[in-house]
């Protein structure tokens, strides 16, 4: 990535997919970008934030298979605002939730 030369860094420790993309294979296409970010030394781990169950698994199950599944996957979540099943659903596959806002009403 030229910005990375620009501003003199060689590897970041993770990059996160903030938006995840109109439809399944804009989501599709983003990942392996970001795989191949990884793959060529660029960046350590990948992440993804504000993921719903049903877009996360549009990564795990990848046509081809995934290569590297998100390490995080960074919500909205709080004491208010916990929906049912997320954060098992996160954990089961091995994916850490990382909360925003988490002091929220």
């Amino acid at each position: 990535m030229e910005v990375m030369a620009t501003g003199g860094i060689d590897k970041l420790d993770m990059i996160m997919l903030d938006y995840p993309g109109p439809d399944e294979e804009s989501i599709r296409g983003q990942w392996r970008a970001f795989e191949e970010m990884r793959a060529s030394g660029q960046v350590d781990s990948l992440a993804v934030s504000n993921f719903s169950p049903s877009q996360l698994d549009v990564i795990l199950n990848m046509p081809g298979g995934v290569t590297t599944k998100p390490t995080v996957n960074q919500l909205p979540f709080s004491l208010a605002n916990h929906p049912p099943g997320l954060l098992e659903y996160n954990r089961d596959r091995g994916i850490h939730v990382q909360s925003w806002s988490p002091l929220s009403r």
